[in-house]
């Protein structure tokens, strides 16, 4: 100890550094040299973007000692990208560092059809420091966006990790009352149904989706969601989407290639009592590359009769592009006229409850690096995705 000591405090310091947070405090009852160290927030600013990615301490009016060892220590784990284990609808949830708190948002859909528009945000619950210096958790997850006090904990459950939130209900009224019948499901249902037309075609659908998230509103448990990692040489990058699904509105996805590069499936993060979330909506056969005309597409008879893989390489950089006439189109707007790249797909249908479930043909379009398209042939639909953007996901302030 005594040798260790005798070094210049600068060294002792870049020591000290490569020592894990959570024992620095041990390293510091030792004496009061090594304590004077320790004290020193440069050290504390690194583990904080060490081990938990902390990078701006502006509004949180404390060290950055206090706060790895008042906040992150216990919540810092939890930042990050995390799916809901919701029935039928899932939903993703978005942890990250705000000013002076940490957030926890839900991520929504935008509303249909409008799926280029960014994803909606609604702020769940807040992290952050009291006045006394103690630990403040809220929710602010009600229709007067007070601040109720309510519980955030993650666990590990069969080897996974589970993020646990819950808040009681206001009174036993707000539950059953206003869910079923009262201000709460109308509010609900003027969010999600804010269209100028084609309410009929939504309204069922939404309806017993917003009793289902009202009622399960006072407790929610995630699990972590990875993003797909990059791929080189693929038509589109992975990563997530939002695809429009006729009366179900706009659903969120996660695209991900296989380990050969000649699959791509689209898996539900948001689903529906059709094909739920966690559940594979289309799967693509890269290795069935297709080529048409305009006339090939003008009907899906003679689609289909033209849908033989394409030999001739190097495939071409752009082809033509349209929804055949008897292919309803699920009012997208603005229908790109080209794509890049066209395959062999099978996208999932079941009935209600996911009864049933089947493949049914169809074909992948790619129409540039954040947009592709599902022709469903059977069904005689087309969905198009848009990219979920990286500053919908960013977790930074």
């Amino acid at each position: 100890m005594t040798d260790l000591l005798s070094l210049p405090p600068e060294l002792l310091t870049r020591i000290l550094e490569e020592v894990p947070g959570k024992d620095l405090l041990n390293v510091c009852t030792s004496c009061k040299q090594l304590r004077d160290i320790v004290y020193v927030d440069s050290v504390w600013q690194r583990k904080c973007e060490e081990e938990y990615k902390f990078k701006s301490i502006d509004g949180w009016n404390m060290s950055y000692r206090d706060l790895y060892n008042k906040v992150l220590r216990q919540y810092g784990d939890i930042v990050g990208l995390w799916w809901r284990d919701f029935t039928y609808y899932g939903g993703l949830l978005q942890v990250k560092y705000d000013s002076g708190c940490i957030k926890g948002i839900e991520l929504l859909a935008p509303v249909s059809p409008y799926v280029d528009r960014p994803l909606r945000r609604k702020t769940l619950f807040t992290i952050s420091l009291s006045s006394s210096g103690g630990l403040k958790v809220v929710s602010v997850h009600n229709a007067s966006c007070s601040e109720r006090p309510c519980s955030v904990h993650m666990k590990d459950e069969t080897k996974r990790k589970i993020l646990e939130y819950e808040v009681e209900p206001e009174t036993d009224e707000s539950v059953n009352q206003n869910v079923n019948g009262g201000q709460d499901i109308v509010l609900w249902m003027e969010e999600e149904l804010n269209l100028d037309g084609a309410m009929d075609m939504y309204y069922n659908c939404y309806f017993k989706r917003g009793i289902a998230y009202l009622s399960s509103r006072h407790h929610y448990r995630w699990t972590p969601l990875e993003i797909p990692k990059a791929r080189i040489d693929v038509p589109i990058q992975a990563g997530l989407f939002k695809g429009t699904y006729s009366a179900h509105g706009i659903e969120i996805l996660s695209l991900a290639y296989n380990d050969e590069k000649t699959e791509v499936t689209a898996t539900k993060i948001t689903g529906d009592p059709n094909i739920p979330a966690t559940k594979v909506s289309v799967k693509a056969d890269l290795t069935s590359p297709l080529v048409f005309t305009l006339d090939e597409q003008e009907h899906l008879r003679t689609l289909e009769e033209a849908s033989q893989p394409h030999t001739e390489h190097p495939l071409p950089d752009s082809q033509p592009f349209k929804i055949p006439e008897d292919c309803y189109d699920r009012d997208i707007e603005d229908i790109p006229k080209t794509c890049s790249f066209r395959c062999n797909a099978k996208g999932q249908i079941s009935a209600t409850g996911y009864t049933n479930p089947s493949f049914s043909r169809g074909h992948f379009v790619v129409f540039d690096e954040n947009r592709f398209g599902m022709v469903w042939i059977e069904l005689h639909s087309f969905s198009i995705y848009a990219r979920v953007e990286d500053k919908d996901i960013n977790n930074e302030t």
